[in-house]
């Protein structure tokens, strides 16, 4: 009979066969970088980019990776800053 004082291990399928499994963290990597590939290579023509008094001529793809960058920072830091803010007001609401 077991030990009611010890903790029974539970057997779940994705803990077996660990080792002799799908690596999926591999395959879910490969297919990223496969698609990585695929739109790098999609978007690798030449396009002049107008900002203000720069004109420039790049490549597609540096300027997608660009806006997902900046889309990115605002993305993380916006969420931040609105809740600063949220917290702020209401510190100052119990000022008074």
């Amino acid at each position: 009979m077991a030990d009611p004082t010890k903790p029974q291990k539970r057997n779940y399928p994705a803990d077996q066969g660990q080792k002799d499994g799908v690596q999926w963290k591999m395959w879910g990597l490969g297919i990223a970088v496969l698609l990585l590939l695929v739109i790098v290579i999609q978007n690798s023509q030449k396009v002049e980019f107008n900002l203000l008094f720069i004109s420039t001529s790049t490549p597609l793809i540096v300027l997608l990776l660009i806006t997902a960058l900046i889309g990115a920072i605002i993305g993380y830091t916006g969420p931040i800053l609105r809740r600063h803010r949220h917290n702020t007001r209401r510190e100052y609401e119990k000022k008074d």
